[in-house]
């Protein structure tokens, strides 16, 4: 798995919240959750320094389960999306759950961590296993699975963050899909997906190509371009003019 990858910062006021990390065989994403600057969190070490903590611990905890090609398969399971695991058989749940706690434990001594405004954020996992890749996506952070019949999968969580409580890691949308069936996926914060989701610029497919074609930094680019082009909102409405935005794109050998 070749991994390519583009991040940007929204305001230089509160820096860069996003993290990307890979590995072989392993990506994750992670959008920090930004809330409003001058937001008591009950941490002293903040928001950007949250999303790298979960996001190194996760990322080392992926690499557990990374293999040869040639490993036995799981069981494929059932029911939409396509590929997606029903509770009970999802391998990465608990490795997400293990990375929380890990975090929580670190600056439990020292923070608050039963503040609503605790450091939280969205998470997107990818790892090869074998002749398997596992995903996950929790919260508005989004995956697209380019596959080899040319459809362009999305996916994408509910409203749950990943905080302190490893009990979140349940509600994250996970699954299971045969390397054989995967060209491409890509990984990106919603920062990355305002021109479909935000500015109805272009659908899933046209962003997959570019991200292809271009490489992750030209959809950025994209994003930023649109973005300056209505600098007041008015037009595309939004709580922020710039949003932190990061995307992974990952190639899959023949």
């Amino acid at each position: 798995m070749q991994v390519s990858w583009a991040t940007d910062e929204g305001s230089p006021e509160r820096g860069n919240e996003d993290f990307v990390a890979s590995a072989p065989g392993a990506v994750v994403i992670l959008d920090g959750c930004g809330l409003p600057l001058g937001t008591d969190l009950g941490c002293a070490h903040g928001t950007a320094w949250y999303s790298r903590s979960l996001g190194t611990r996760l990322l080392a905890r992926l690499m557990d389960g990374v293999g040869p090609p040639g490993r036995p398969p799981v069981a494929q399971p059932v029911g939409p999306p396509e590929g997606a695991h029903q509770p009970g058989e999802r391998p990465l749940v608990a490795r997400l759950a293990g990375a929380i706690s890990d975090v929580a434990a670190s600056h439990r001594a020292t923070c608050d961590l039963g503040r609503s405004s605790t450091p939280a954020a969205t998470v997107v996992a990818l790892r090869v296993r074998g002749d398997q890749v596992d995903y996950l996506v929790l919260a508005d952070s989004s995956l697209l699975l380019h596959r080899t019949d040319g459809e362009i999968q999305h996916i994408t969580g509910g409203g749950t963050f990943a905080a302190a409580d490893p009990d979140v890691a349940e509600a994250a949308i996970t699954g299971t899909v045969p390397l054989a069936e995967l060209r491409h996926a890509t990984l990106l914060t919603d920062g990355a997906t305002r021109p479909v989701d935000s500015y109805r610029l272009m659908d899933w497919r046209e962003m997959a190509d570019i991200v292809v074609r271009q490489g992750p930094r030209a959809l950025i680019d994209r994003t930023r371009e649109t973005e300056h082009g209505d600098p007041q909102g008015t037009r595309w409405p939004r709580q922020k003019i710039h949003d932190d935005a990061t995307l992974a794109h990952c190639t899959f050998a023949p």
